[in-house]
């Protein structure tokens, strides 16, 4: 009697702790329930579409989702809820490098793109006014790397900046490319041989002079380059934080202080940059200047550099074509061979106020370190 009367108590004590449970995971539920707005069940439909006509199941691994959710807006209303409606009608997220936030300013409309990484098409869908409309795209390189394909794609709803965002950071994730590479690309907003120049002097820099005890690197663009940005990324060294400045440089200069490196009509300056590790407890900056060998990163890859300047400029499609290629021979190089196109023209020491005085105004930083 007694072993049958502790049966039953536990059997109660059982179903009164599952009772429980459940109440509080209804709870929860009902905690978290999110109303959204009717723009938002719209773009919920879009993605729903999109991943339908794209033909790859939720959570597929060639899946991959590049949006502007959170930082654009529908009617002048954030959307980061639209990260978690990606989420969880495709599984792509953060985490799996699946899901990747492209930064635009807070003023342009709500955008999403997927993309399937064996065929390289791409479903791409945009706020317009009243609702979502949608473009698709062949990304594959013999279809979009052509000035006409290039064209006749950003003139739709996906524009020519979007487009180069989409191509170049498609690209770097087919590639396998790493997690802080994908994280330059998305603050960035597109991937270009000056980000790529500003990782690899980064990786460099760590390599060959890394930060000891009490230092952080500080950073003068001159001239500014995207470079700029990936270094920024790379060690939390903003313009805010006084770490990063830019001075403007004229093509003279650029000429003068790069000396070899510079090639006749080179599209891109190989300065690209001066790097310092500056301890004001020690009262010390050492510091490295450090260019880039274009000539031969496009002798290596086999990319005309005058199609960097094509007749037309940013109008004519192989100004970006062009940079799309060298940045997809980037994507697929190993950081090994890369670093081999980081040279070193210059070392200079001084005390922590040569930061300062570099970066001061009306001041050219390089006349400054050659006069050292």
């Amino acid at each position: 009697m007694k072993k049958k009367l502790t049966i039953i108590l536990l059997l109660t004590w059982i179903v009164f702790i599952t009772t429980e449970l459940c109440v509080l995971a209804c709870e929860f539920e009902e905690y978290r329930e999110i109303k959204y707005s009717k723009e938002m069940v719209q773009a919920m439909n879009a993605i729903f579409k999109a991943r339908n006509e794209i033909g790859l199941e939720k959570g597929d691994e060639k899946l991959l989702v590049l949006t502007n959710a959170g930082y654009g807006t529908i009617n002048d209303t954030t959307t980061e809820a639209f990260l978690d409606i990606i989420s969880n009608v495709t599984a792509c997220t953060m985490g799996t490098r699946s899901l990747l936030t492209v930064h635009t300013p807070f003023s342009e409309p709500l955008w999403c793109a997927l993309y399937r990484k064996d065929n390289a098409k791409l479903i791409f869908f945009k706020w317009r006014k009243n609702g979502f409309k949608q473009q698709n795209l062949d990304l594959s390189a013999d279809k979009i790397m052509r000035p006409k394909a290039w064209k006749k794609a950003a003139s739709g709803i996906v524009g020519g900046k979007t487009l180069f965002s989409l191509v170049t950071i498609s690209n770097c994730w087919s590639a396998g490319n790493s997690w802080p590479m994908l994280k330059l690309a998305e603050f960035h907003n597109h991937i270009c041989p000056g980000l790529n120049s500003g990782s690899i002097a980064g990786e460099y820099l760590k390599k060959n002079h890394p930060l000891r005890k009490g230092e952080k690197y500080c950073f003068i663009a001159a001239p500014p380059i995207c470079a700029a940005d990936a270094l920024q990324v790379m060690f939390d060294a903003t313009v805010g934080k006084r770490s990063t400045y830019a001075k403007a440089m004229s093509k003279q200069k650029v000429m003068k202080y790069s000396g070899k490196l510079w090639f006749d009509n080179a599209p891109i300056s190989p300065l690209v940059v001066i790097a310092m590790r500056v301890n004001k407890k020690s009262n010390s900056c050492e510091g490295v200047v450090i260019c880039i060998d274009w000539k031969s990163m496009f002798a290596d890859t086999g990319i005309d550099y005058r199609d960097f300047a094509p007749p037309g400029g940013k109008s004519n499609p192989v100004f970006f074509i062009s940079r799309a290629r060298l940045s997809q021979e980037l994507d697929s190089m190993d950081m090994s061979k890369k670093l081999k196109y980081i040279k070193e023209i210059k070392n200079f020491f001084g005390q922590a106020a040569l930061t300062k005085k570099l970066a001061g105004e009306g001041i050219d930083p390089y006349a400054v370190i050659w006069g050292l």
